[in-house]
């Protein structure tokens, strides 16, 4: 089997989990397919692959770092219809299957075809000015629409199916798969979904509004966050934290959800709430340890 990998440098300090990764699939007759950054980083004499290359001779990706990093290669991935794992160096990984201290044990799974392929919903998003298409994107996690450098409260008008549900005035707006819901959402008090499901998550940022609550609607509907005409300031359009696109007064972005899957490998037992008990709860009772 052909597995691709990439690697997070700033995560993987002088590659030590690559090298363990590289040695475990040799070790049990796979083929490493490695992009060139990290290739010749890592001091290889065979310098690797540039990033379309992994993905056209690749069966599986691997890749190497935290929630981030899995994004960045999930982006990709997904184009090629490939099943990618994420091995977890960061701190959180929501997204990243597998630790780092159990890579031997990943490959084994892999190569065995012991594994099963998990597919997530994911968005697409449409940033329009008078009428026009700025951008498109694809989003794994969210689409975020917030304020730019100025400390200005941005008021957003929603509409799902074209139909008004109110203006919030705050930071912006977060629009999450439920894939998502773990992420920038939760922190801005938005609901846990579980990721299997098929739904659009809605959630204002720091909204100076009391009764302002994240709403839920089905995966079918079409969400479209609209920029207030009278804002004189520069608004941003983030995509999964990757990507970026300038706004401004009346600009609006549409987002439903897409036709592309994200194909996640699963080898251990854990379900979501295993999961989620382990990476938020234990992690706010270690953080409170630590503050002691």
């Amino acid at each position: 089997m052909k597995i691709g990998i990439y690697a997070n440098e700033e995560k993987d300090r002088g590659f030590v989990h690559l090298k363990k990764l590289l040695d475990a699939i040799r070790r049990r007759g796979g083929e490493a397919i490695v992009a060139s950054g990290a290739a010749r980083a890592a001091g290889f004499k065979d310098s690797g692959f540039d990033e379309e290359e992994v993905l056209d001779n690749s069966e599986v990706i691997i890749c190497l770092g935290g929630d981030g990093t899995f994004l960045k290669v999930a982006r990709k991935a997904y184009k090629k219809d490939l099943p990618i794992l994420g091995i977890n160096l960061g701190s959180m990984g929501f997204l990243t299957e597998v630790d780092k201290n159990d890579i031997d044990n990943a490959v084994e799974h892999i190569l065995s075809g012991n594994y099963a392929v998990e597919k997530r919903m994911m968005l697409e998003a449409v940033v329009k000015r008078d009428g026009n298409a700025l951008g498109c994107d694809i989003a794994l996690n969210d689409v975020v629409i917030s304020r730019g450098a100025l400390s200005r409260i941005l008021h957003v008008k929603t509409f799902i199916n074209d139909i008004f549900v109110d203006s919030f005035p705050g930071d912006g707006l977060i629009v999450s798969s439920p894939t998502g819901s773990t992420a920038y959402s939760l922190s801005a008090g938005g609901p846990i979904v579980e990721p299997d499901l098929d739904l659009i998550i809605v959630t204002p940022i720091c909204p100076h509004i009391l009764y302002s609550r994240s709403f839920i609607t089905t995966g079918d509907r079409s969400v479209k966050a609209v920029i207030d005409e009278n804002y004189s300031h520069t608004a941003m359009v983030t995509i999964d934290g990757q990507e970026g696109y300038e706004a401004r007064g009346g600009d609006c972005v549409e987002i439903r959800k897409s036709e592309n899957v994200v194909k996640l490998i699963r080898i251990n037992t854990r379900n979501f709430f295993n999961i989620l008990r382990s990476k938020i709860y234990y992690r706010g009772e270690s953080l409170r340890r630590n503050e002691i």
